[in-house]
């Protein structure tokens, strides 16, 4: 724990000397709300395989109408 202090110290971080001011629950409620925000933005984009699955799809297929 020492060195982890030390190192946070050393990249100009703040230590955390207390128990903190906000409680588990009202910890949660934030995460679980932040959560459901990126869920619904992030909802309908496709990840980066997806694209790259889609790509390689579409160019076999051109590849494909390209040889009748």
């Amino acid at each position: 724990m020492a060195k982890l202090d030390e190192f946070l110290k050393l990249s100009g971080s703040e230590l955390l000397t207390h128990a903190g001011s906000v409680s588990a629950e009202v910890a949660k409620l934030k995460a679980d709300t932040e959560y459901n925000r990126f869920k619904e933005r992030t909802q309908y984009q496709l990840s980066p395989v997806e694209i790259h699955f889609i790509e390689a799809f579409e160019s076999e297929q051109k590849k494909l109408r390209g040889k009748k």
